[in-house]
């Protein structure tokens, strides 16, 4: 991931958790943030409700990777926290990047290019 750095700290994720704003989507809850910096930063996290070891590192692993591919997509200055939901576990990873990028779009993270415009009356 070029713009983007892992959350590894303690206080971040606890700062968003408390203050920064949410978005939600079937398969993942994403608190987000500005950080006032030239990169995002990533923080993933999944709890036992969704299952054993296996399930928790597939659902963290899906979310990895579909947000690595909505990434060019994303604004940059932002801490993302994404907390997996237990339909990560079941579901595509196509379907969790469906629902990723419902979720930012809802939050306003996803960047408007010039080449992507909701007119198509021509």
């Amino acid at each position: 991931m070029k713009n983007t750095e892992t959350i590894t700290e303690n206080k971040i994720f606890t700062r968003l958790y408390g203050k920064g704003r949410t978005a939600v989507s079937g398969s993942a809850v994403v608190y987000y943030r500005q950080n006032n910096l030239h990169k995002n930063r990533l923080g993933l996290t999944s709890t036992k409700k969704i299952g054993c070891a296996v399930k928790r590192n597939r659902a963290r692993r899906v979310i990895r990777e579909a947000y690595r591919l909505l990434e060019d997509r994303l604004k940059v200055g932002y801490d993302i926290v994404i907390v997996a939901r237990t339909k990560a576990t079941s579901v595509t990873m196509f379907a969790v990047k469906s629902d990723l990028e419902r979720a930012f779009r809802t939050a306003g993270l996803i960047r408007v290019s010039e080449n992507d415009s909701t007119d198509t009356a021509e």
